[in-house]
């Protein structure tokens, strides 16, 4: 169970493998509690066999916030004899026992186990879910220092991102833009919550190579060189690399590498193929391509929507994945045109 938990980063999807996993072992009732401060408690996951009632709310003189103040295993016996707690339990219940939770030094709350027996625990019992506790306690620290760890790193890699903005106006409102779009799209394909996260950094993130691009090319109004060309294709490359040591943002510097590939090989940097090409990076590069040909720039005006649209149909299956454009194009008929 400790290995299983120490895999999740998400505190809610611990909490739900916890009570879940107490069922498994036994348990006809697991309810994960947190403390709110000033008596305020909150029940984070709950899993209870049929006709043991988990309820939402527990009493501030029950079992759970007693554990809770003086942090330690309160034992319940059997309710039904105990003046102290009768009516205090979940419904269907008659026995109880509730251990505290550690994140670190500091308590998080409590695990409630219940029977619809009386005596059904005993302090063998208490010793047990004890240890359940540390274990849930130690993978819920570990969730969160790793956000915040993760907030640290984004804020650096936004640091860097403000100081392209900071060069180039347009990739500002460009980046934030295909941000939003890109979570549309990538939802509309069915990605998941852990995927359209890496896919909203990664459309924040996909132009920051070009901090390493000098100025006179960047802002170039005419037609780029050969060679210039040649210093524009690795940005990309470069992006990977500002990003690389920030862990967590593998799948996030795949996308920044791979924002370039044609769907028939013919991008950059790689020269990636179909499937080969990250979804991400898919994604990115349409709707990258319909926001520059909309956008207008101080050497030309934006085209129509319309024209735009076209552009991206007459592309799919060479430059563009066919599935993306479908997609993106039907998030496009529910917003309207992009300014």
């Amino acid at each position: 169970m400790g290995a299983r938990l120490s895999r999740l980063l998400d505190p809610q999807a611990i909490a739900n493998t916890a009570v879940s996993d107490m069922r498994a072992l036994g348990y006809e009732a697991c309810t994960l509690v947190a403390d709110r401060g000033e008596g305020a408690m909150e029940v984070a996951a709950s899993a209870a066999a049929e006709g043991l009632g988990n309820g939402q709310v527990r009493p501030a003189d029950g079992p759970v916030a007693r554990c809770l103040r003086e942090r330690r295993p309160v034992l319940v016996t059997d309710a039904d004899r105990d003046p102290l707690y009768a009516g205090k339990l979940p419904p269907g219940a008659r026995s109880l026992l509730a251990v505290p939770l550690y994140t670190g030094a500091e308590l998080w709350g409590a695990i409630e186990v219940c029977a619809r027996a009386p005596a059904s625990f005993d302090p063998a019992d208490a010793h047990l879910v004890q240890t359940i506790a540390d274990h849930i306690g130690g993978a819920l620290l570990t969730a969160e220092l790793y956000r915040e760890l993760e907030q640290t790193y984004v804020g650096t890699a936004a640091a860097l991102a403000a100081a392209l903005e900071a060069k180039d106006d347009y990739t500002a409102d460009h980046a934030q833009s295909i941000a939003e779009l890109a979570v549309e799209v990538g939802s509309d394909l069915g990605l998941d919550r852990r995927e359209l996260r890496d896919l909203r950094y990664g459309a924040i993130f996909h132009d920051i190579g070009k901090i390493a691009v000098p100025d006179a090319i960047l802002h170039k109004p005419g037609k780029l060189t050969e060679v210039e060309f040649e210093v524009v294709k690795r940005h990309p490359i470069a992006g990977e690399q500002i990003l690389a040591p920030v862990p967590f943002l593998a799948d996030v510097r795949r996308i920044v590498r791979h924002d370039h590939e044609r769907w028939d090989g013919s991008g950059y940097p790689d020269g990636l193929r179909g499937a080969d090409i990250p979804i991400g990076a898919r994604i990115v590069f349409v709707i990258d391509a319909y926001h520059a040909m909309v956008s207008d720039r101080p050497y030309r005006q934006g085209m129509p929507d319309s024209e735009a649209r076209m552009q991206l149909r007459t592309g799919a299956g060479a430059q563009f994945d066919p599935e993306v454009v479908s997609a993106f194009l039907r998030v496009l008929d529910r917003r309207g045109p992009v300014a």
